[in-house]
């Protein structure tokens, strides 16, 4: 069999697969059905909130969003490790964005009592007012996203997202 041959059973063998023709096909396309539905979805709400983050000054695609919304979701100041947690980035990506975030008085780094190596990270008064604005933000696309749903609905969006994500997890997240 050439070369060609062996790419064409390939493909033909793919198809029914791809495109419904057997169960194994149909549970395939439900998965990316769900993968393209979120990443539809990633991609508009990042698209909705750009114009409203960028006017706040935030550079995007370091976490600032995120870091910004979680100090303000904490009442104690965070650790670097719980803030990466928290926010899903790596100790050294954090780091550095938050030498920018810390230069332009949004927050500053306490030494922690408990660990002479380590920091708390804390907002200052600037910090929490574009934190607010921040959280505005999330809210109001947020709102956008779930109209017309009913409470229910949203509640059991949340639901089945989480357990996809504890699922892909192996655990509790």
């Amino acid at each position: 069999m050439t070369a060609c041959w062996r790419k064409r059973a390939v493909i033909t063998n793919c198809i029914p697969a791809n495109t419904h023709w057997n169960k194994e096909g149909a549970a395939m396309h439900q998965g990316c059905d769900v993968w393209e539905a979120l990443r539809t979805l990633d991609f508009v709400r990042r698209r909705a909130l750009k114009p409203r983050l960028l006017a706040l000054g935030l550079t995007l695609g370091e976490g600032q969003p995120r870091i910004l919304n979680s100090l303000l979701s904490r009442s104690a100041p965070m650790t670097q490790r719980e803030l990466a947690d928290a926010c899903w980035l790596d100790t050294a990506t954090l780091s550095r964005t938050l030498d920018r975030m810390q230069a332009a008085g949004l927050l500053r780094r306490m030494p922690d009592e408990e660990s002479r190596r380590s920091y708390r990270i804390v907002l200052t008064e600037a910090g929490r007012e574009k934190a607010a604005q921040v959280r505005a933000a999330f809210e109001e696309a947020d709102a956008r996203m779930l109209h017309g749903f009913t409470a229910a609905e949203s509640a059991a969006l949340a639901d089945s997202l989480r357990r996809a994500a504890e699922n892909l997890a192996g655990g509790p997240l």
